[in-house]
């Protein structure tokens, strides 16, 4: 989303409002709980309005069909809530992106408050893999007509979708000058591997990655709670930084790491996970679960929890010397076929 919004920005006013923040997501280790200062008002980063909407609660999946109808109250009452501002931003707008998650179940009060707008669907991730609750997977199936085009980033995806007839093959995109710029290196000549963020984290990755190659440094950025037991002396925990600031650490990594929890982990990852996308773009192989190899160039796979699997997969990574370069799109070419995706034959399913 804030690649796209960036280069949105470029091309005319474009306002970010985001969502689920509440002291009950902060107690859960929200990653955006250190902005709590700036929410609840305007404020304008890199020409982009944004609006961080937080309260004391907000709706989550209860798990329990019996209290389905409480869950449904529940996600009534927030949509209701919508702030002033905000509200009148959807009203004004002449496209509104709704990405997987909370949001598809304000579907109905972007269409209701703007009837003329375009609606684009962002399908980052499969509602039931990302363990929405049925409220809003309720709300996406009856208002999934309303959408005027789904975007999805791989054609794995289409499954989770009630039909296809407005969907779109659009990958995730790049910014390829990021990895023309020569960063400062962070690791004092030390042979690192790199991890990057919180989705389906695997800490038993670092606990044996670690004792299997105590000469080797595992950096660990931005995973949040599920990091806080790792304490081995090479691992280096890192709280979440901004992406820029990532970007040292990468360069001069010996290799990536996507550290994926095994548990029905979708096998689209090998098509969205934009930290595998990233590792290819620095030509740095790629420690990953085998069910996120696919067909990439430069990725050494291995089964989570399997020591022999691991060891094989890092030593496969440090001792890999073939060109890495996946052909991959550049933000402005997702986003000009997310606008008009018709013109663009690659983007049929």
């Amino acid at each position: 989303m804030h690649f796209i919004t960036s280069e949105l920005a470029k091309r005319g006013r474009t306002r970010f409002f985001s969502i689920g923040l509440s002291r009950l997501s902060e107690h859960r280790g929200d990653t955006r709980a250190d902005l709590a200062s700036c929410a609840n008002r305007v404020e304008t980063i890199d020409g982009v309005e944004c609006f961080l909407w937080r309260t004391a609660w907000h709706p989550f999946n209860i798990r329990r069909q019996a209290l389905a109808p409480v869950e449904e109250t529940l996600f009534w009452f927030y949509r209701h809530l919508i702030p002033r501002i905000p509200k009148q931003w959807l009203s004004d707008a002449d496209t509104v992106f709704i990405e997987s998650g909370m949001a598809p179940v304000f579907i109905e009060d972007v269409r209701r408050l703007n009837p003329n707008a375009r609606i684009v669907y962002l399908a980052s991730d499969d509602l039931d893999v990302i363990d929405c609750a049925e409220t809003i997977k309720r709300r996406f199936r009856a208002n999934f007509d309303s959408i005027d085009t789904v975007r999805l980033p791989s054609r794995l995806l289409r499954q989770g979708m009630p039909h296809e007839r407005n969907a779109y093959y659009i990958p995730h995109g790049i910014d390829r000058a990021i990895a023309e710029r020569i960063y400062p290196d962070p690791y004092d000549n030390r042979r690192c591997g790199i991890s990057m963020g919180s989705m389906l984290f695997d800490a038993s990755f670092f606990t044996i990655a670690a004792e299997e190659f105590p000469d080797v440094d595992f950096h660990v950025i931005g995973a949040g709670k599920a990091a806080d037991g790792l304490k081995a002396p090479n691992i280096i925990i890192h709280a979440e930084m901004p992406f820029a600031e990532t970007l040292p650490y990468v360069q001069h990594a010996a290799f990536g790491i996507a550290p994926y929890l095994d548990r029905g982990t979708p096998r689209y990852l090998i098509d969205t996970s934009l930290k595998l996308r990233q590792f290819g773009l620095f030509g740095i192989p790629a420690v990953c679960p085998e069910f996120a190899l696919g067909d990439q160039p430069g990725r050494c796979g291995y089964v989570p929890g399997d020591r022999a699997s691991i060891r094989r997969a890092i030593q496969d990574a440090l001792s890999h010397d073939e060109p890495i370069q996946p052909q991959m799109l550049a933000w402005h070419e997702v986003v000009d076929r997310i606008m008009t995706p018709d013109i663009y034959a690659d983007t049929r399913l």
